[in-house]
């Protein structure tokens, strides 16, 4: 019996000492807290695109480069307005291209402000080809940018077709415009006898877009431009919102108490309160986000300044930190 018992200790002996001994995981360390101010300007002219993980802006372009912005995606046919402008649109219907010479009687509708790509003012268009007027609204030193009639022919996995003139049936012109599938959006502009652009950097590239963008407030019939942060909602950028004052308290396991948002203006512009006696800002202290990059890191932001050191408003300061 004592001989047995020996022989089992030794095979149970044998056998552990050929597992695999666990190897214990280093937990993460957060990062450092990083400053970030980022240069909009003011009249509010730059469209600036940051990334979280490198700490770089990727690209800046101004928000009258451009007037619409087509969907990239093999399967992807929405067309978007220029929301840092307020760019306005009014469906014609399927009527004869020359038949639209005039703005009245017209409807004004604009994209959704969360980016959802099922409300925009373009809608369908490829099922109907209906004709649209666009308003281009005001550049920056109030001058009004004319009205723009166009129409889209036909859209495919490579590009898109479009028809475009003046209300008064000058400048007409049919142009293709190429789909990037590196991009979210390729963008168009019809100053100087129309100009297709890649504004927007590489979909992967980037996190936060900062720019003007328009919100629709329930006591207005049109929208409002405002300041905004926007998010690469359509390359899986989420976030989302904290207001008990918790930045320096989050940690990354955190995480999993928040509801995260893919709205495009989840950030939005409330992070920061106008004063309306004399049209200054304040940030918003309770305020701060958690964000799930393209990469799928977690970082948490809060807004600290909304002016430079020289006073003038338009450059949002940030303190930004890998959890």
């Amino acid at each position: 019996m004592k001989s047995r018992n020996l022989y089992i200790a030794l095979l149970i002996l044998l056998l552990t000492s050929c597992l695999k001994k666990e190897i214990p995981v280093t937990a993460l360390k957060p990062g450092n807290v990083e400053t970030v101010t980022i240069e909009i300007g003011y009249p509010y002219l730059n469209q600036v695109y940051y990334d979280c993980e490198t700490n770089t802006i990727v690209a800046t372009n101004t928000k009258y480069d451009w007037d619409l912005a087509f969907e990239c995606s093999p399967n992807g046919f929405h067309i978007l307005l220029n929301n840092a402008t307020g760019m306005l649109s009014a469906k014609c219907g399927n009527v004869p291209f020359s038949s639209i010479n005039s703005i009245s009687g017209l409807t004004w509708e604009w994209d959704s402000q969360t980016g959802n790509l099922d409300s925009t003012a373009l809608g369908n268009w490829q099922s109907t080809q209906n004709v649209y007027v666009l308003d281009r609204q005001f550049d920056e030193n109030g001058n009004h940018l004319g009205y723009i009639k166009i129409q889209g022919i036909s859209v495919n996995n490579q590009f898109y077709t479009l028809k475009y003139a003046n209300l008064d049936g000058s400048n007409e012109n049919t142009i293709n415009i190429p789909k990037n599938n590196n991009l979210n959006f390729i963008h168009f502009s019809f100053n100087n006898g129309g100009m297709i652009k890649e504004l927007e950097p590489e979909k992967n590239s980037w996190d936060l877009l900062f720019t003007n963008h328009q919100h629709k407030f329930s006591n207005l019939s049109l929208p409002f431009v405002l300041t905004q942060v926007l998010s690469n909602k359509y390359n899986g950028v989420v976030v989302a919102e904290d207001n008990n004052n918790n930045f320096f308290k989050i940690i990354l396991t955190d995480t999993v108490k928040y509801t995260f948002s893919n709205l495009w203006n989840e950030i939005g512009y409330d992070w920061k309160i106008r004063n309306s006696a004399d049209n200054s800002y304040t940030i918003d202290p309770n305020k701060s986000f958690l964000l799930k990059t393209t990469s799928g890191l977690y970082y948490k932001i809060r807004f600290i300044d909304f002016y430079n050191k020289n006073g003038s408003k338009g450059y949002p300061t940030f303190e930004i930190q890998k959890l």
